[in-house]
């Protein structure tokens, strides 16, 4: 197989496809986080270009990206893009030149606390309902807010806790 054939956890031996290729062991995190995502609700094609950035240690522009994934150039723009507004990647410029390349964003951590404004905002709409509602569903939207705000709570603090932890010599 080509490096331009369609990603799958058994498309090149390894090395195949040279040293920026992707081979056996990256295709099958490729396709892997490529289901993952899926299930979220994200395109596959998405989910699977989000793995390949991940391996990468350096930015990587649409044409090297459709010549590792065997991918339509316009497929792997529409899932650069739903990537960089979910905050998984960074889109930038290289010096000297108006290609656009794109990285995996290291500090992951802080979708977690973008999720949590959401998180926070859908706790608080829970919480306006409690005072409306009756019965049982009274008590389910209080309950409801409470589990959130917990949630929110304690994600603040597991990434305050990494956070300090990753600062530590």
């Amino acid at each position: 197989m080509t490096d331009h054939d369609d990603i799958t956890p058994d498309a090149d031996p390894p090395g195949a496809s040279g040293s920026e290729g992707v081979g056996d062991a990256e295709a099958s995190l490729i396709s892997e986080m490529g289901s993952l995502m899926e299930r979220w609700g994200l395109p596959q094609a998405t989910g699977r270009l989000f793995g390949y950035l991940l391996l990468r240690d350096k930015p990587v522009d649409l044409d090297t990206m459709t010549r590792e994934l065997g991918q339509a150039k316009s497929g792997l723009s529409v899932a650069a893009r739903q990537l960089e507004a979910w905050a998984l990647v960074r889109r930038s410029t290289r010096p000297g030149s108006r290609r656009i390349v794109y990285e995996a964003v290291g500090d992951l951590h802080h979708l977690l606390l973008v999720s949590n404004t959401h998180m926070r905002k859908f706790t608080e709409t829970l919480s306006s309902g409690v005072p409306v509602a009756r019965g049982a569903a009274r008590d389910r939207l209080a309950s409801l807010a409470e589990l959130f705000s917990r949630y929110v709570e304690q994600t603040e603090a597991l990434v305050a806790d990494w956070e300090a932890r990753r600062a530590a010599p």
